[in-house]
């Protein structure tokens, strides 16, 4: 059942908010207090009331509860003004006072039955045998041994389901038809390679593709002593791991994106939201969080939804997108704790809440479980990457850089390049390397997507080395962004561990007027 009113129409159970031109972005506890309104439509609901259902266990103030109702105001076309949807009842509460018709309801009393969401199926990976080409026969365990180091890495990543070594190594004849693949494994995506073998040389050609649509998603090749097979087996490993948290999100969202939104399931959202989330905008980061809880209301148990949606909740409250940026940290907080309950051995919601951590102003702690998912995942970039931001926070500079390299060298053409390139010019910043510091800063704002603090860590460096002309340059692409920050939000999140660091980072920031 869902409800109608003006031009809208609130889904409870896909939690949805649909207008003429498609779904209204709307943050969960907006969503779940619009709904008891509607649902409460009879008579003026109390704040006490929303308070205790909405926010449970929770301190709101009044001010955080007068921003939700003006959120919802805004997407359903209503204002303070006209109230001709949500009237405020002044000394009391709120009433929902548009005409509402309910849809889907049996012109019969009969109870409608419970609707078990579908889990989300994992997506699911073969690793077959390579084929060792030019070689003496006595090797061709090298041509086994690389894919059976493959099937040990990728199978402690907790996201992606990945086919037994006993069933994927049963084909290891050349030219096996794809399709038998996925039919006979229940595999949607194929691991292949050839193993090319020129005396004490070797060629390694790796190749992921998708069994349904027969396309090549990634391909990698590496070449080297045999000597150095170990190596080589361990950089595979690396690359292919960083492919399938790149690559296949774009691979699969690439083929979704104009399908119907009824026929996409809980995974295919996850992907469509993964390539907006990393686009640092107010727009691309509200479709990625419909996106999440599209894939949320199909299955309400989906980890990596739920830590995806706490990093859109960051954005928010990182980069001032809302006003109320108080209520953004907590449910960052909140959905990263949630996902991290689901699956506590997942790198990426370890990640997600050593993030949400550190929003809320613990970077101590934050830092022990961004540790955790790297040992989870040794060659996770991002984790390396944000475990730099928050040693710069704790004003280690020399080992935030360390990290940063290695973020780069395991995916240095990462949708997070610009934070990845502005995270290594403030370690630099903070070990007096100015030169290297405005060298980083200056491609860091090259790079695509820069975010705000991108040009507030360049502003710094050059203010700094003294190209106070350059600086200010960099206030000025600042400025034109227009969002409503000072360098009280920034001291917020470099709320640098070294008193000295700090004193001179308050006074840089008001010599350039932030």
């Amino acid at each position: 059942m869902h409800y109608e009113f003006a031009e809208y129409r609130l889904s409870p159970r896909l939690m949805e908010l649909r207008g003429p031109d498609g779904p209204v972005p709307l943050e969960p506890k907006n969503f779940a207090l619009l709904k008891l309104l509607v649902e409460e439509r009879h008579r003026a609901v109390s704040k006490d009331e929303i308070f205790e259902k909405i926010w449970p266990e929770v301190f709101v103030t009044e001010a955080s509860l007068s921003t939700a109702i003006r959120q919802i105001r805004r997407a359903v076309g209503d204002d303070g003004d006209r109230q001709a949807v949500i009237k405020t009842v002044r000394g009391h509460g709120f009433r929902f006072v548009a005409e509402v018709k309910e849809a889907g309801m049996p012109s019969a009393v009969v109870k409608e039955p419970s609707v078990v969401p579908e889990p989300a199926r994992r997506p699911t990976i073969a690793i077959c045998p390579f084929q060792l080409v030019g070689g003496d026969a006595q090797n061709q365990a090298i041509a086994e041994a690389i894919p059976a180091e493959l099937i040990v890495t990728l199978s402690k990543l907790r996201w992606i389901k990945v086919i037994a070594r006993g069933s994927s190594f049963q084909f290891a004849q050349a030219g096996t038809d794809l399709g038998q693949m996925a039919e006979q494994l229940g595999s949607r995506f194929v691991v292949t390679g050839l193993v090319e073998q020129f005396g004490s040389q070797l060629a390694i050609v790796v190749e992921l593709a998708d069994t349904q649509s027969k396309e090549v998603i990634w391909t990698d090749r590496v070449t080297g002593a045999l000597q150095d097979i170990f190596d080589l087996r361990a950089r595979i490993a690396r690359d292919l791991a960083n492919a399938l948290e790149l690559q296949l999100p774009l691979h699969e969202a690439a083929k979704l994106e104009h399908a119907p939104s009824d026929s996409i399931d809980a995974w295919g959202h996850f992907h469509l939201g993964m390539r907006h989330m990393y686009r640092y905008n107010q727009t691309d980061n509200l479709i990625a969080a419909d996106h999440f809880r599209n894939a949320l209301a199909l299955d309400p148990s989906f980890p990596r939804a739920l830590s995806a949606l706490s990093h859109t909740e960051f954005q928010i409250a990182f980069q001032h997108f809302e006003a109320d940026v108080a209520q953004h940290r907590e449910l960052a907080l909140r959905h990263a704790e949630e996902a991290l309950k689901l699956d506590p051995l997942d790198p990426f919601c370890n990640l997600t809440y050593g993030r949400a951590k550190w929003l809320v102003g613990d970077a101590e702690n934050g830092l022990i479980w961004v540790d955790n998912a790297i040992s989870a995942n040794p060659n996770y970039a991002y984790g390396f990457y944000n475990r730099a931001t928050l040693q710069n926070v704790l004003c280690n500079g020399d080992a935030a850089a360390k990290d940063v390299a290695i973020a780069l060298d395991l995916s240095p053409i990462d949708p997070n390049l610009q934070s990845m390139l502005g995270t290594r010019a403030m370690a630099a910043f903070l070990s007096n390397d100015l030169q290297t510091a405005t060298g980083f800063a200056d491609r860091a704002m090259r790079a695509p997507h820069p975010y705000v603090y991108v040009y507030i860590i360049g502003a710094l460096a050059h203010a700094k080395s003294g190209a106070m002309d350059r600086a200010v340059e960099c206030v000025e692409d600042i400025q034109r962004q227009k969002i409503p920050f000072g360098k009280e939000e920034f001291l917020r999140h470099y709320n640098l561990r070294d008193r000295d660091r700090k004193t001179e980072l308050v006074g840089l920031l008001d010599q350039l007027g932030l």
